[in-house]
C-alpha cells in the first residue's frame, strides 16, 4: 500500500515536470518591463534574443523606459551611438547607473569595427541600446542577431535599424507638455501616445504615458489629453521653456 503510494506520488511529479520546466522557462526567458509599458510586448517583458526599434521624436525616451525595468532589477546596459545622452533623465526614468556602460563616440568606427565591439557588447550585457546601426551591412546584421539569441541578451535600436529584423517596434506620437499656464508655471510633464507592432502580434497595441511624469520617471496616463499643439506644451509655450526641458529630458 505504501508503496504503491510512493510510485503514485512518483507518477504525479513526473507530470508536473514538464510543466514547472516550461514555466520556468518562460520566466527565464523574459526580462522585466515598467509597468507602464508591459501591456505593449506580448510575454508582457523583454523576450531574450529579441530586437526592439524605438522610433519617432521621442525614441530615445521610449528606449530608455523600455529598458529601465530590466536595469533597475540588476541586468547590466549598454549604450552605444548616443554621446549626448542625458543620465540625470536615464536615472529618472529607472536606469541604474551603477549598472550602465557608455561608448560615446563611434563617428570614426569602420563597419568591421562596429560589428565587432556590438558582438562584444552583446556578449557581456543583458542589454544593449544602440544608435548607428543602419551602417552594419546585412552580413554583419545576421551574425549579430544570431549571437544575440545565443547569448540571450536584448538589442534596442534608436531610430532606423538598418539591416537588423525588429521583433517588436514602439513608436511615440502626439506628445504634449504641460504645466504651463498663461505666463506662468514650467513645462512639468509630457503625454504620449506609445503604440507597439511586431511578427508575434496579430494587430498593433496602444497606451498613453506620462514620459516623463511628474516625478521625472514613466507613469501610464489616464484621461483626456490636455488640448495644444502636439510635441508642445499649451498655447503660448515659448522657445525658452523648450529650451529648458531639453536641458533636463533628452529624446
Amino acid at each position: 500500500m505504501e508503496r504503491g503510494s510512493l510510485q503514485a506520488r512518483h507518477e504525479r511529479l513526473a507530470q508536473l515536470v514538464p510543466v514547472t520546466m516550461s514555466v520556468s522557462s518562460a520566466r527565464d526567458r523574459l526580462l522585466p518591463v515598467v509597468p507602464a509599458l508591459g501591456s505593449l510586448f506580448p510575454d508582457a517583458g523583454l523576450t531574450r534574443g529579441s530586437i526592439i526599434g524605438c522610433q519617432g521624436p521621442a525614441a530615445v525616451s521610449i528606449a530608455l523606459a523600455a529598458v529601465a525595468g530590466a536595469s533597475a532589477a540588476g541586468s547590466w546596459l549598454a549604450v552605444v551611438g548616443l554621446p549626448t545622452l542625458g543620465l540625470c533623465a536615464a536615472r529618472e526614468v529607472g536606469v541604474a547607473l551603477e549598472r550602465l556602460v557608455m561608448v560615446a563616440d563611434t563617428t570614426d568606427l569602420g563597419e568591421a569595427v562596429w560589428a565587432n565591439m556590438l558582438a562584444a557588447l552583446i556578449d557581456g550585457f543583458d542589454l544593449v541600446l544602440v544608435r548607428g546601426a543602419a551602417q552594419l551591412r546585412s552580413g554583419s546584421a545576421r551574425r549579430l542577431q544570431a549571437r544575440l539569441q545565443a547569448r540571450g541578451g536584448v538589442l534596442v535600436v534608436v531610430g532606423d535599424p538598418g539591416q537588423f529584423a525588429c521583433d517588436l517596434i514602439i513608436s511615440a506620437h502626439a506628445g504634449r507638455w504641460e504645466g504651463l499656464g498663461d505666463g506662468t508655471g514650467r513645462l512639468v510633464q509630457r503625454r504620449l501616445t506609445v503604440s507597439a507592432s511586431g511578427r508575434r502580434m496579430a494587430r498593433a497595441r496602444q497606451a498613453e504615458v506620462w514620459l516623463p511624469g511628474p516625478q521625472g520617471g514613466i507613469e501610464a496616463a489616464s484621461g483626456p489629453a490636455v488640448s495644444g499643439p502636439a510635441g508642445t506644451g499649451p498655447a503660448g509655450t515659448g522657445p525658452a521653456g523648450t529650451a529648458a526641458v531639453a536641458f533636463r529630458w533628452t529624446g
